[in-house]
């Protein structure tokens, strides 16, 4: 990677991260923008180049594996609750954050670990960029299915807002808290 690469990644995981230190009103229209805009990019700065043996492709598997299993669980573990103003709202927490470096910088390990044992020496920031979209799109499909369980049934779970009361003040928990 280029150091003008390794600065806009840099920036990118900045705005992932103060992204995910915000409450946002949870709508089904727009759970896809973060990934989209991660993918565009990812794809413009070089995308992913096909592996050309076996140990690349075993390395392009375990690496996809890897985005969709940390998407799946920050899903699981950012804070999702309905508010008493009808909407549905998620933020991430330190453990989300903490997972989403700990991606960025496997990914960053297992690049450089291929290249210095002669795997494959072609993946770069657009392949990091396109994994994280994917980890990004899981996520964002796991909170959404988590909110439309707490939105009102009149509100139709099309992505619009509702203006519907919904009497509970706060529901903060996580999936996993249910499972002890």
């Amino acid at each position: 990677m280029s150091a003008t690469e390794i600065v806009l990644l840099l920036a990118l995981t900045g705005y992932a991260i103060y992204q995910q230190t915000r409450k946002h009103q949870v709508t089904g229209s727009n759970r896809f923008k973060l990934a989209i805009i991660y993918g565009i990019v990812g794809l413009a700065v070089g995308g992913l180049n096909l592996p050309g043996n076996a140990a690349a492709v075993g390395l392009l598997a375990l690496s996809l594996a890897l985005s969709i299993g940390v998407g799946l669980l920050r899903g699981r573990l950012t804070k999702v609750w309905a508010a008493a103003d009808g909407n549905v709202y998620s933020q991430g927490t330190a453990l989300t954050i903490g997972l989403f470096l700990a991606l960025v910088a496997a990914k960053f390990a297992m690049g450089t670990a291929a290249y210095f044992l002669h795997i494959s020496d072609d993946g770069g920031f657009g392949e990091v960029l396109l994994m994280i979209a994917v980890m990004v799109a899981f996520q964002a499909e796991l909170i959404w299915r988590r909110a439309r369980t707490l939105l009102p049934p009149t509100s139709g779970h099309n992505g619009a807002s509702t203006t519907s009361s919904i009497s509970t003040t706060s529901v903060t928990r996580t999936d996993h808290e249910y499972a002890k």
